[in-house]
């Protein structure tokens, strides 16, 4: 697990931070072209974006932003 801050003020601009400082294995683990792949769950402060705003969730300073693999990624039928 990393905890580290950037600064964003929604979700989708959190992430295109993260895509510019991370490593490209992450990037291409997390990320299908320009967007999340299916597989990848969002948390802000534990509830799914997608009962929020999507990626045009806002975030306050001190949000705790979560990413989630769900699912079985590299195992036969994940």
């Amino acid at each position: 697990m990393a905890t580290f801050g950037i600064d964003a003020g929604t979700v989708e601009e959190l992430l295109e931070a993260l895509r510019q400082v991370m490593r490209p294995a992450f990037r291409e683990f997390v990320f299908e072209g320009e967007k999340l792949k299916q597989d990848i769950e969002v948390l802000v402060n534990d509830r799914n974006i997608a009962l929020l705003d999507g990626l045009k969730t806002t975030l306050t300073p001190f949000d705790q932003v979560t990413l989630l693999i769900n699912g079985t990624r590299g195992f036969p039928g994940g």
